[in-house]
């Protein structure tokens, strides 16, 4: 019995998901009463971001998907919705790593806010597609700018985690 909860913890997905309820738990809990300007913060998005700066494109991609669909087990949203959307805020975010030559503690700070700003523009853009109306407007660009700035401020603590819990 042992060995097999060895076996799991010695899993990078099994820890990512175990570090993906914890945020969860945060999201649903803390960020989703703290709205300053009136957005609801998003750490989810910045989770998958944070793994595909810490691990590539790749890894990022997969993280991001299962992130996701964490996610989408407390949303809404047709399920699937947040994991395709975050699969590719991981694959760009390692994207955007590798064509950094030498990433600094500012540049990766930097990608995180991209990488989670595009994410919170293509998530009512797929709620569209899927049939959701009165989603995209103008405000989400604003949306979009504030959780940047903020998941800019959490990007280096949430990568050393993300590095942490996606090392083989």
């Amino acid at each position: 019995m042992i060995e097999r909860v060895l076996l799991l913890a010695e899993n990078r997905y099994a820890r990512l998901i175990l570090v993906g309820l914890m945020v969860l738990s945060l999201q649903t809990t803390v960020f989703n009463d703290m709205r300053p300007f009136g957005v609801c913060l998003q750490v989810m998005v910045l989770l998958a971001a944070s793994a595909g700066l810490a691990r590539g494109s790749d890894v990022g991609a997969i993280a991001g998907f299962i992130i996701g669909l964490l996610y989408d087990l407390v949303l809404t949203t047709p399920m699937g919705l947040c994991a395709a959307v975050f699969a590719i805020v991981g694959y760009l975010a390692g994207v955007g790593q590798s064509l950094v030559y030498e990433p600094t503690w500012w540049t990766r700070m930097l990608l995180g806010s991209i990488a989670s700003a595009i994410g919170m523009i293509l998530l009512p853009i797929a709620s569209t597609i899927t049939g959701a109306t009165g989603i995209l407007n103008a405000r989400v660009l604003f949306v979009a700018l504030i959780v940047g700035l903020f998941n800019a401020v959490l990007s280096i603590p949430a990568e050393r985690l993300c590095r942490w819990a996606l090392t083989e």
